[in-house]
């Protein structure tokens, strides 16, 4: 069970990361 919320919550943080280098990409 821990590693599971844990392998979301990284999962999450990737998708976060993503769509701010996707944001600054398209403000460049």
């Amino acid at each position: 069970m821990e590693t599971e919320i844990g392998f979301i919550g990284l999962g999450q943080m990737g998708k976060w990361m993503a769509l701010n280098l996707i944001r600054k990409g398209f403000s460049l």
